[in-house]
């Protein structure tokens, strides 16, 4: 195994490559012609192979040459951004989110180009997931998760208050007819999505429907795979209010029984324990402004 050559003996290869030149990576690096010649002499050295061919008009690059110069562009360009979001300005400006794949599919993405007018000096870096633990994590400096607000050592700010809700498409309401009943879903197929507590036999249960129900016919991992399957299918879903009162309000979905079931969990902000980086309260201060926006338009529409 070849070890690794001198950072200087890198660099000094790196700028007269990129350059063509010994002289102008000198005027560069800030250093002598004759220092970066011989820090490419001792990186061939340490290579045992050639980079460069000396020419009385100056060098050109080997063919080895020629395939390790990019590498080394590419990973000095990747060092200087990581420093610079770390410990410089990018990293004051430099947000990074955790979020769950169905808030950021059904609330957060058609919304962050409203966070960016409002704060345009701040850069946002989205992760998603389709389960978000809200762990420890430092490379995000907020989650957005779906949970019960059991984190400890962090703070926590319940998002959304929420119940479950029975939804599917117009075709199939329109195949199936009205519902009057409850128990009449007993016999449609259904789809439900899995790591919740609540399932369709809670909600059966709270509707008065004394029957224990099968087993869902389709179980997704995330909200988002779910709806697809129910606006595309003959199918049921058991969802959650908030991720579908968009699609409610433009009638891609429609709510074929008004039965409700109260949620015990919610989408929480997570974020470090007295982190008040500007980057940090200006996205929490806008996302609240956000959801009570929402919150406000949705009782306007009666929902």
């Amino acid at each position: 195994m070849v070890s690794l050559p001198p950072l200087n003996s890198l660099r000094a290869f790196e700028a007269s490559a990129r350059l063509g030149s010994f002289t102008q990576a000198a005027e560069e690096l800030n250093v002598t012609q004759a220092a970066v010649s011989q820090q490419v002499k001792l990186l061939e050295h340490h290579l045992k192979t050639a980079l460069f061919v000396r020419e009385a008009k100056g060098v050109r690059l080997t063919e080895a040459g020629r395939s390790y110069q990019p590498v080394l562009t590419q990973s000095f360009h990747t060092l200087r951004i990581g420093t610079e979001e770390l410990f410089g300005e990018r990293g004051k400006t430099l947000l990074s989110v955790r979020v769950s794949n169905s808030f950021a599919e059904h609330f957060l993405a058609a919304r962050l180009p409203r966070f960016l007018a409002d704060y345009p000096r701040f850069r946002v870096r989205i992760y998603s997931s389709p389960w978000s633990t809200c762990a420890n994590d430092e490379q995000a400096d907020i989650e957005i998760c779906n949970g019960y607000g059991d984190w400890v050592n962090r703070q926590v700010e319940r998002l959304t208050q929420e119940h479950w809700l029975v939804i599917c498409s117009q075709q199939t309401l329109s195949k199936r007819g009205p519902v009057t009943d409850a128990t009449e879903f007993l016999n449609w197929p259904r789809a439900s999505v899995m790591g919740y507590r609540e399932g369709w036999a809670q909600w059966f249960h709270k509707q008065g429907v004394q029957h224990l129900p099968n087993p869902s016919h389709l179980e997704f991992d995330t909200t988002t795979l779910a709806i697809r399957a129910v606006m595309s299918g003959d199918l049921v879903l058991m969802a959650r209010s908030f991720l579908v009162a968009d699609a409610l309000a433009e009638g891609t979905l429609v709510q074929p029984h008004s039965g409700i079931l109260p949620t015990q969990g919610g989408h929480y902000m997570v974020w470090r324990n007295g982190d008040q980086r500007p980057k940090v309260t200006a996205f929490c201060d806008w996302l609240r402004r956000e959801l009570a926006l929402h919150s406000a338009q949705a009782q306007r529409r009666g929902g």
